[in-house]
């Protein structure tokens, strides 16, 4: 009787564990913060010996070679070396210092909780940089309007105005700052929408300015998609461009 006992106890521990790993980065996140503040721990002390756990078996050691697919290859090259308005690239573009992102406009609790997880899934995938939100507009460097293409343009008349025509999202990259929108006004009441072109716009900021008609569980696919996660193929490509 003990033996089955025991062998039941393991078989549920196994399943739970099965079912964190599985499970997205937003939920393992809120789960282990649950843990923390259950054990009285202090914050974040589960969480970063998680993160650093998984970046590891991501990432493998220092200096060891990752083989990536030719798939993936291909996909790198359509998405990081080529852009939406046709330019093609030698060297790939990416950020050497920490991206810091001020938001402001209409900010709904759902869009600022979305863009949390986007930060938190690309800080698990990216080694050298971190992203983080800010509450003072001066000290970021990325800026993110929720609102209108107007309003957008208003706050930034730095931005081509002619690119906002039917867009739903945008992302502009200058020398030193990014600046980015999600049109609330379009997109209506489809918040799922809303998230999804959040995430891709975020994402293609960092250097991965292409859109693709391949892969439609990709964020970057070029059709009409509710993406709200990235592919593996996406985490793929995101890792080779910031941690090789």
């Amino acid at each position: 009787m003990k033996n089955n006992t025991s062998s039941v106890i393991f078989t549920l521990i196994l399943i739970v564990i099965v079912g964190f790993v599985m499970s997205p980065t937003s939920t393992q996140s809120r789960i282990l913060k649950s843990f923390e503040t259950l054990f009285n721990l202090k914050e974040g002390s589960i969480l970063r010996s998680y993160e650093t756990l998984e970046s590891n078996s991501k990432n493998g050691t220092k200096g060891e070679k990752i083989n990536h697919s030719q798939e993936a290859k291909d996909y790198f090259k359509e998405i990081v070396l080529k852009d939406e308005w046709g330019n093609t690239y030698k060297t790939p573009f990416k950020w050497k210092r920490d991206i810091k992102i001020f938001v402001h406009g209409y900010c709904p609790d759902y869009m600022m909780l979305e863009l949390d997880d986007i930060v938190k899934d690309l800080n698990d995938l990216i080694g050298p940089i971190n992203l983080k939100v800010v509450s003072k507009k001066d000290e970021a460097n990325h800026f993110i309007y929720f609102g209108s293409g107007s309003g957008f343009k208003k706050s930034y008349p730095i931005i081509n105005e002619k690119n906002l025509i039917n867009a739903s999202g945008y992302f502009e990259i200058h020398p030193k700052n990014a600046y980015l929108y999600v049109d609330m006004i379009k997109t209506e009441n489809d918040a799922k929408a809303q998230r999804s072109i959040l995430r891709e716009e975020l994402t293609q900021s960092l250097g991965l300015c292409n859109d693709s008609w391949k892969y439609p569980n990709s964020m970057f696919y070029q059709g009409w998609s509710n993406n709200t996660e990235f592919s593996d193929l996406d985490e793929e490509i995101i890792q080779m461009l910031y941690n090789e």
